[in-house]
C-alpha cells in the first residue's frame, strides 16, 4: 500500500502492470482501473476512486466478509450473486452510451 501510495499508476512510465485482457482486446474487465482506484483512495479522492472502478469498494467489503465470516466462504448462492453482479458490471461498462460509458475507468 504504501508503494501505491507514493507511486502513481498514472504517471508516465509507471511500472505498475497493465490490464493485459484490456491490451488484447479493447474492453474493460471488471478490474480495469482497480489500481488507480486504491491509489486514489489511499489520497483521499473517493469520487475520482469510483470513477476509476464503482466495484472496488463493495469488493473489497465483500473480500473483508470472507476474512472476517469464513464460513460464507463455501456459499454457492452467495457466489454466483458475486458472479452476476461482476458479469453485469464487465457487460454495462463496455457499452458506448451514457450513461454506462461513464462505468469505464477514467483514462482507460
Amino acid at each position: 500500500m504504501a508503494l501505491l501510495y507514493w507511486h502513481s499508476p498514472e504517471s508516465p512510465g509507471s511500472f505498475w502492470p497493465r490490464c493485459l485482457f484490456h491490451e488484447f482486446t479493447g474492453l474493460h474487465c471488471p478490474g480495469c482501473g482497480g489500481t488507480r482506484a486504491l491509489y486514489w483512495l489511499l489520497h483521499g479522492e473517493f469520487l475520482r476512486s469510483l470513477h476509476n472502478n464503482l466495484l472496488l469498494l463493495p469488493m473489497g467489503g465483500y473480500l473483508l466478509g470472507l476474512l472476517w465470516l469464513p464460513s460464507l466462504f463455501g456459499r454457492a448462492d452467495l457466489a454466483w450473486g458475486v458472479a452476476a453482479v461482476l458479469l453485469l458490471f464487465f457487460l454495462l461498462r463496455n457499452l458506448p452510451w451514457v450513461p454506462f460509458s461513464l462505468l469505464a475507468p477514467l483514462g482507460g
